[in-house]
């Protein structure tokens, strides 16, 4: 039997943040206008979303 292994606070950030990025994509997939391109919006969203809560200033990497 394999022991499990324990995820550190900085992989479950990621994740969350992964799945962040996948929730808002999905969104901008189903609402965008045919002449707008999700993936950009998506970027812009997550990016400012990252910015509003001061990932910048408390990242150490």
């Amino acid at each position: 039997m394999q022991e499990k292994k324990t995820r550190t606070e900085a992989e479950m950030g990621d994740e969350a943040l992964v799945m962040t990025y996948l929730d808002i994509l999905k969104y901008a997939k189903h609402h965008c206008s045919d002449g707008e391109d999700p993936y950009e919006i998506t970027d812009r969203i997550f990016i400012d979303n990252l910015k509003a809560v001061g990932f910048e200033q408390n990242n150490d990497n």
